[in-house]
Order: C-alpha cells, then structure tokens, then sequence
C-alpha cells in the first residue's frame, strides 16, 4: 500500500478505498467509517459522497441506517480494484469477487 501513497498521496480519498478493500467491502454507516479512519464526520461524509458519485462506492438506506459498500457493477471501482491488486504480490491479491463473497459470508453469519 506504500506505493499507491507515494502515487497518489497519503489523503483520506485513499485511506477510504484502502479501508474498502481490505475490510470487505462495506460499512454500516459514515460514523464507523469515520472512527475507523480517525476523521472528522464532515470530511468523511464529503469523501464518501466524491467517491459516490464517481461510481466507486454506493449508499444504501437501510431503516435508518445508511450501509456505503464498494459498487460492485461500476467499471471503475472493478478498473481501481485490479490496479490495487497489481500494486500487491500473487499471495495478497484481493479481486472484486473475493471481496462480494467475504461480505456475503459476513451478511449470511450475522
């Protein structure tokens, strides 16, 4: 992951791509992202809503709740998780599908 900052900065863009990819593929709302993250609400939500809107991650209303997950039909995000996984070595290759199955596993157990 150090060569995808030297690249492309150590900004929170990043860190909320990195923190998709390698926890699964989603959260339950911006507040746990946030604490995650170590960021302000406000910057994560503007982060978030960026990354929406360029078709990486999507939001869905779930009760009250809001769930922010990887967009598993856009281009991009497929186009940005194959770059990721060529900046890793064969053993810590992560594709699309590995990161829907995780998350399906995790839904199905909850």
């Amino acid at each position: 992951m150090e060569t995808l900052r030297k690249l492309f900065g150590n900004n929170t863009h990043i860190k909320v791509i990195l923190l998709f990819y390698n926890t699964g593929g989603y959260f339950d709302n911006i507040t746990g992202l946030a604490n995650a993250l170590d960021k302000s609400h406000a910057t994560v939500r503007k982060v978030v809503s960026d990354l929406i809107e360029a078709g990486i991650l999507s939001e869905m209303n779930i009760g009250k709740s809001r769930v922010i997950k990887i967009n598993e039909n856009s281009p991009y995000s497929k186009a940005l998780f194959n770059f990721i996984n060529s900046m890793h070595s064969i053993d810590g290759k992560k594709s699309i599908g590995t990161i829907i199955e995780k998350r399906t596993e995790r839904a199905s157990s909850a």
